[in-house]
């Protein structure tokens, strides 16, 4: 599979404290954690691990930090063709205050210039686009010259511009806070109807979108022949969960792509997502492949090889577990 990532890239440098510190004060951490970071980077890096031709389409500046990020970015096997040097600008840099006592992650992002990608003429032949809402133009132009592929859109937090990326793209994976701004609307997992209507009021107005709506550490809500779901998440002690969204995504990618079923790839991606959430630094966290899939045995049984004439044939539903239990999603009002 050739995949192409299109996004804003950004370093995350994290700062381990034992508490949050206090405005007006001096803190000392001598616990530093970097790693390249941004969804669009996250992305790539999880499906070049898992042994995919993933490329990555962004911008850095040429500086110390971009330099870094492209010889971590090669390193790992991430396709570095249209990655889009600067000389300008300097790269985004994420501060990112980890709290120990609670785990709770404050941010703050040195976006020091603003800018956008300038070259997309992009000459391979690609299986899967995966924008994340930022780069309209690259974005738009890729959808269009490769929709006979699979085209996803990233939509993890609401911004302006955003609902322009979802005339093109053939599957949206929404936070749970895009769909509840979209609509107005608040999800409450305990309360099905409420699934029900935020996600028909998206579906209804872009209806030739596959939807799909993450609920953080809840779960997530897809359909399949007309009849709303809810897949359950895994229970996890998070330590950290920069990332998780973004590498759930790349396992959708992984997942249709090649040809899994829809709730067989929602399955590995819930487990892969859950992984991250134990170690700190959005790419240092990406799970081997081979474990997820021999998490998704342990609970499902043998992942058998797709079938490449049937890629969204649903499974059965699944009994309630830890690891991501299917639950119809009652629709009637």
């Amino acid at each position: 599979m050739k995949a192409l990532s299109i996004g804003q890239l950004t370093y995350d440098i994290n700062i381990l404290t034992d508490n949050y510190p206090v405005e007006g004060t001096k803190s000392i951490s001598k616990e530093l954690i970097s790693c390249s970071g941004g969804s669009a980077n996250i992305v790539a890096y999880t499906l070049a691990k898992w042994n995919e031709e993933s490329y990555i389409s962004g911008v850095i500046g040429y500086d110390e930090i971009g330099n870094s990020m492209r010889k971590d970015m090669e390193a790992n096997k991430v396709l570095t063709t249209y990655l889009e040097t600067n000389y300008d600008i300097k790269t985004s840099t994420s501060y990112i205050i980890s709290n120990k006592q609670n785990n709770s992650k404050t941010t703050i992002t040195a976006e020091v210039s603003q800018f956008n990608i300038k070259k997309y003429e992009y000459d391979q032949p690609m299986d899967c686009v995966i924008a994340d809402g930022y780069e309209y133009n690259a974005s738009i132009y890729a959808y269009n010259k490769y929709a006979s592929g699979i085209t996803i859109l990233n939509a993890k937090t609401p911004r302006q511009g955003l609902l322009d990326f979802f005339k093109y793209a053939k599957y949206v994976v929404a936070d749970k806070s895009v769909a509840e701004v979209m609509t107005k609307m608040k999800i409450d997992f305990n309360d099905p109807i409420t699934m029900s209507n935020v996600y028909k009021s998206i579906s209804n107005k872009y209806p030739n979108i596959n939807l799909i709506i993450t609920m953080k550490n809840e779960g997530t809500i897809y359909q399949i022949n007309n009849e709303i779901k809810v897949l359950a998440d895994i229970k996890t002690d998070a330590i950290d969960k920069t990332g998780s969204h973004d590498v759930f995504v790349a396992c959708v990618a992984y997942g249709l792509t090649n040809h899994y079923d829809m709730e067989v790839t929602l399955k590995l991606a819930t487990i892969a997502s859950s992984l991250t959430k134990n170690k700190i630094g959005a790419t240092l966290s990406i799970p081997p492949l081979s474990e997820v899939i021999n998490i998704y045995e342990s609970k499902f049984g043998k992942l058998n090889k797709p079938n490449t004439n049937e890629i969204t044939t649903p499974l059965e539903t699944v009994p309630q577990s830890d690891s991501g239990s299917s639950n119809n999603v009652n629709t009637s009002q």
